[in-house]
Formats: structure tokens, sequence, C-alpha cells
């Protein structure tokens, strides 16, 4: 290995600033009335999505940048979320994720690797109808849970301790907000939704505290109606602001960290015999703006099954 080659290798193990890759996110709200509304008393929802992320390319604030430190960044998440009803107005749920790699290829010759893979994170959280009414269609939920990590040991890979953007969980405690609101017209077919998801860290046990996350989608949802489809697919439309404040390292600001992104990602979903929801997803970035110099998002892809069980 020649001794540009190590150097970079040192900035990509002790830098806070270069190696940061906004691209790796797990987080993508699921739509659907079936899936944002709290269960029925007794009624048990599962619900498990699959998903590719990556990006290969840098911004600086808004704009693209030369710089080239990272080649591509991607990793594939798959996530479990399982519901259960209390009461008519209150669920609680259980969700969690499994990422089988998340991973950057470095710049360097010959080619250099870092790849972290395992268990994210728990949220445990109850959910609460706080306005319900049938006759306009028109449904207020709203959430509260804690983001317990699932290991507080960073991962090692090569005897290289890996960069926070990499690690299956940065072994923080957390708590996260979540809220829904959906009207339903059942004349035209047509349904809207606006979630906010919004995300608060501690400091894990070496003084890394990710900053707060703030996710906020608006949906449009239409039943298609052909004879031949026998109305079981729905055509949605998700626009999704994601903002993100700068992490933190012993008290002190990140710096290339912190962003606003928008995405528009259309959506189809499919009823498999009136009790499983398939839907295929896929984000297009439309705006990014990073503070700093960071990984920007490419194209994503999202798979989702659902199902509702009444017990």
């Amino acid at each position: 290995m020649n001794k540009l080659n190590l150097f970079l290798i040192l900035l990509i193990t002790f830098s806070p600033v270069l190696t940061h890759a906004q691209c790796l996110s797990s987080v993508n709200p699921v739509g659907g009335t079936n899936n944002l509304l709290v269960l029925e008393k007794n009624s048990l929802r599962i619900i498990s999505f699959y998903k590719y992320g990556q990006g290969n390319q840098y911004y600086e604030g808004n704009s693209v940048s030369d710089f080239e430190l990272i080649e591509k960044a991607f990793y594939n998440y798959l996530s479990a979320s399982v519901g259960y009803g209390l009461t008519w107005k209150t669920s609680v749920e259980l969700e969690t994720g499994y990422f089988f790699n998340k991973t950057q290829d470095y710049n360097l010759a010959p080619g250099y690797r870092l790849s972290g893979h395992g268990l994210s994170n728990f949220i445990l959280s109850v959910k609460h109808s706080l306005y319900s009414n049938p006759f306009k269609r028109i449904y207020i939920t709203g959430s509260a849970g804690t983001k317990i990590p699932s290991s507080q040991k960073l991962q090692w890979d090569n005897n290289v301790k890996l960069p926070v953007e990499v690690q299956p969980t940065i072994g923080a405690f957390g708590a996260v907000f979540t809220s829904s609101f959906v009207k339903e017209n059942s004349e035209t077919s047509m349904r809207y939704f606006l979630t906010n998801r919004t995300e608060l860290n501690g400091s894990n046990k070496e003084g890394y505290r990710p900053g707060t996350s703030v996710y906020t989608s608006f949906y449009i949802s239409r039943h298609l109606r052909a004879p031949w489809l026998k109305d079981n697919w729905t055509a949605i439309v998700q626009i999704r602001n994601e903002i993100r404040s700068p992490d933190k390292i012993s008290g002190k600001t990140k710096e290339s960290s912190g962003s606003t992104l928008f995405f528009v990602a259309p959506q189809l979903n499919y009823v498999l015999k009136d009790n499983w929801y398939l839907s295929a997803m896929v984000d297009l970035h439309v705006y990014q703006n990073f503070k700093g110099t960071q990984l920007g998002a490419s194209p994503g892809i999202t798979f989702i099954i659902s199902r509702t069980l009444r017990l």
C-alpha cells in the first residue's frame, strides 16, 4: 500500500468530516390508511419493508461537488413492525430493522471498502386516535415512543472502527414522535395523507449525538378502476421532506452534517385476497441541500408487505 492510500485510509478512519454519507438513511414512511391509523381492538398488524438506498455524488450546499473520497455508498435494509390494538383508540407498536450491509467504496487503488451489518434500533411506541369522524372521513392519530439501540458497541472492519455512517446503530437512545392526518373521498376514490415523524437522539458512550431528524410526507392516493384490475390496485404519489440538524461530538457541532432534502416517491399498491397489501416505491430526489460537503442520495427502491389479523 503506498503512502497516499495509507494517508486516505487514516482520513477515513479518524476524520469527523469527510466520510459523511447522507444517503444511508433507512427511514421511509409507509403510506395507506391500513398502515397509518390505529388498529381495531385485539387485532394484529404486521408490516415489513425492504429498502435499497445508494449515493455516489458529493454536494456542497445544493451544488454538486468535485470531491471524490467515496466512490459509492449503498445499503440493503429489512424492517419489520408489529402493532396490536389494545382498545378501539389505542395501539402499541414495536419496530426494528436489520442492515444486510451498509457499505462505502473508496476511490483508492487497489479498491478499499468498509461495511457494517446487523440490527439497527428497536422502537416501542403507543399510538392513539386523536380525532375520528367516519361521516366526514377524517382521521388524526399521534404516537410517542422510545428508541432503544440493539447494541452500544460500535463495529470494526479490518481493524478499522467503522464511520458512524455505516454503523447499523450508533448506540444512542432516543425518542420518536409521529402524527398522521387522513382524509378520504369515496366518490372520487381519492385519499390524502399528511404524516410527520420526529426523531430525537441522545449521545452514545463515545459522546456522539445524531442531530434531530424531521420527516414530513404528503400523499395522494387513488384506486385504479378498470374491469380487468378488479379494483385491487392503488396508485400513490408521495412528496417527502427530510430535515436533519447537525450532529454533535462531545457537545461540539460536527462539520459537514445536517441537511434538507425533498423527494418524490411514486408508489403502486396491490391488495391480494383482501388480506395482503403489497407495494413498490421509488425514491427520486428533487432537491438536496447539505451543510458542508456530504454524499447525496441517488434513486432508491422500497418493497412493502403488510397484513392485519383479527384475533
